[in-house]
């Protein structure tokens, strides 16, 4: 991907606090550490030294529902429980033989693995998917979204784990039937048991809005053709080190990530690129769709020599989106694996000769696609399908209105306003909500409220905006029509409007 200077159309995001639950269960993970076990159950030796280990956690989810949880990995038949070095992990859903499960029945839309006995690098404290803070941040050192991105550090380098290992697995999954479904969560790490010559990895989570468990941001998509987003993140290094690898994650919209180094004259060091999947693959097919589709893959980077980066050196993560359209609810996110050494001294040292992009290769489009996101309801059988037919009437209401959103309905679901003005939506139901734009002139979306929350929408273009709640997307919709004022007529010299004589 071409270079893009991060600080045109950049807009920076002030860091937030942000995750929940974790925080809870911290203290008793920590005080029972597990027993490391010789025969280390659910692992085989895959090579002199190393072994593969795979777990599963079973999950059941609703008809059409968005199952947004985390499992605690805290004994031997959930996670490693040994001392070694995790070099490469990968995760997907599964039925109970292994075979995995097809989109068309459950979608892994992500998943973030957590070490409870760490704080994380990036961010101390986390705001939840209630939007609200929520406790303490730790350490996360791997991710996968719908392009199912996998760690693979390059030969010689692994990410410490031990006797008393404690993860938290946080992932959201839907379900695309009307049927209740159940299936497991598998993931697979490789270990190395004999880590003799090895060297250390730290994680840094890198996040355009960092502190988050649901890290999304809007893209307006009023730039015009051609245009792009570019949203940047600072992250400053702890611990003076190279950099051996990294792995990204965006959503449908996106050109791209890029890592670069402000204090280095903004010279660019990684990259990591998206290949989308065909019309016919099924993210562009199922029903709901929840976003726009996200990529088939990205490029990972890897690098044994390493970048150099001194500790307190600024590296910057840049998000860069089509603009011309508007992306809701979309990510950029980027894990960076830096292993220490006290040696690096030298500011904007040399870059290594040996890096690779990883997965360049893999089938598919490799030009952003254009995709509508529809609205999809429930028909009398209970299937989803397309909402297409044309909606009612719309309730005028001047600008500065209310709409109350409660448990699966929105109280004035088709309304008109002019524009340049606004609507608030106060969620006053039992259950988290939020409002998403499917498609329309300008991208807006909230966070997941309730508790009499509110959320402000301005509506500065016209055009129809049509909205759903992306936690119950066959249920609850809303759109909102915006028009221009009509003009005045023109008036004569004193005052009042010309009229035709008779």
């Amino acid at each position: 991907m071409t270079p893009i200077p991060p600080q045109r159309d950049t807009r920076r995001l002030r860091r937030r606090l942000a995750p929940a639950a974790l925080l809870a269960v911290a203290g008793a993970l920590l005080a029972g550490p597990g027993t490391a076990s010789a025969a280390a159950p659910h692992c085989i030796d895959s090579a002199p030294g190393e072994q593969k280990c795979t777990y599963r956690v079973p999950i059941t989810v609703a008809p059409y529902e968005v199952l947004q949880t985390t499992s605690t990995l805290t004994n031997q038949n959930t996670a490693p429980q040994f001392d070694g070095m995790v070099t490469k992990m990968e995760t997907d859903i599964v039925d109970a033989d292994g075979t995995p499960v097809p989109i068309s029945r459950l979608m892994l839309h992500h998943i973030v693995f957590l070490n409870i006995a760490k704080s994380d690098k990036t961010c101390s404290s986390t705001m939840g998917w209630d939007s609200r803070p929520s406790g303490l941040m730790r350490e996360r050192f791997f991710a996968a979204g719908e392009e199912r991105a996998k760690m693979s550090l390059p030969e010689g380098y692994g990410y410490d784990i031990n006797s008393s290992n404690a993860w938290v697995m946080l992932y959201m999954v839907m379900n695309h039937r009307q049927a209740t479904d159940s299936a497991y969560v598998e993931y697979t790490a490789t270990v190395k048991t004999d880590t003799t010559g090895m060297t250390p990895v730290e994680p840094y989570w890198m996040d355009i809005n960092d502190c988050h468990v649901d890290p999304y941001y809007n893209v307006p998509g009023t730039g015009g053709p051609g245009s792009l987003d570019v949203v940047s993140r600072d992250v400053t290094i702890q611990t003076s080190g190279r950099i051996v690898a990294g792995i990204g994650h965006v959503h449908g919209g996106a050109k791209g990530l890029t890592i670069s180094e402000p204090g280095c004259g903004n010279r660019q060091i990684a990259v990591s690129n998206p290949t989308w999947g065909d019309a016919g693959h099924p993210f562009y097919n199922v029903r709901p769709i929840l976003h726009e589709p996200g990529p088939v893959n990205m490029t990972a980077f890897q690098t044994e020599q390493g970048i150099p980066v001194r500790q307190g050196e600024v590296v910057r993560l840049n998000s860069i989106y089509d603009n011309s359209r508007p992306h809701t609810r979309v990510m950029g996110i980027e894990t960076i694996y830096v292993a220490p050494d006290p040696g690096v001294t030298q500011p904007c040292g040399p870059l290594p000769t040996d890096q690779v992009n990883l997965g360049a290769d893999t089938p598919g489009r490799k030009d952003t696609p254009e995709f509508k996101v529809p609205l999809t309801g429930i028909d009398p059988s209970g299937n989803a399908y397309t909402i297409t037919e044309k909606p009612k009437k719309p309730q005028w209401l001047p600008g500065g209105s209310t709409i109350r959103v409660g448990d699966r309905w929105f109280s004035k679901p088709t309304v008109e306003v002019y524009r340049r003005k606004s609507l608030n939506f106060q969620f006053s139901g039992n259950e988290l909500h939020n409002l998403t734009l499917a498609n329309g002139p300008i991208g807006i979306a909230s966070d997941n409220l309730d508790g009499d929350r509110s959320f402000n929408a301005k509506f500065d273009r016209p055009g129809t905006y049509n909205f759903f709640c992306s936690l119950h997307p066959v249920q609850m919709h809303e759109r909102v029509v915006v028009k221009k004022k009509k003009k005045k007529g023109k008036k004569g010299k004193k005052g009042k409007a010309k009229r035709k004589r008779r």
